[in-house]
Formats: structure tokens, C-alpha cells, sequence
């Protein structure tokens, strides 16, 4: 695997995670301050938890790019 495609599959994931744990602290919030509605409420940001992965994903990826200097995605 060359180097650069290393480096922006490690900076994809890397905020991936990112954006998979930035949340937490919503929902954990959401739990303490209406522990009743906590279920339906966390039930309805599901789907805005995953366009932020995918946006960290997204964000992880181009930052990649330009930190190896490369100019476009990578073809398979």
C-alpha cells in the first residue's frame, strides 16, 4: 500500500471516530437532564449521528489529501 493512500485511509478513520464520539456527550446530556425522553429523542438523532461520521469521514479524507499533496480521489 503506498504511503499516501496510508496516510488518508488513517486520517478517514481517524475522523470517522471523531465524528462517531463527538455526540456522546449530547446524548449523554439528554440522559440526565430528561431521563424520560432521553429513548425517542436519542432515537431521532440516530440519523444525524450518521451524516456526522460520514462528514468526519469526508473531512478526514480531504485533510489527508492535502497533507500528502495529492490532487484528487484515488481510483480503484
Amino acid at each position: 500500500m503506498p504511503p499516501q493512500k496510508l496516510v488518508v485511509l488513517i486520517a478517514s478513520l481517524t475522523g470517522g471516530a471523531i465524528g462517531l464520539f463527538a455526540p456522546v456527550g449530547v446524548v449523554k446530556w439528554l440522559l440526565q437532564t430528561e431521563p424520560e425522553d432521553a429513548g425517542i429523542l436519542t432515537l431521532f438523532f440516530l440519523p444525524v449521528w450518521c451524516l456526522i461520521v460520514v462528514a468526519g469521514m469526508l473531512t478526514g479524507r480531504r485533510l489527508g489529501w492535502l497533507a500528502t499533496g495529492g490532487k484528487r480521489a484515488l481510483h480503484r
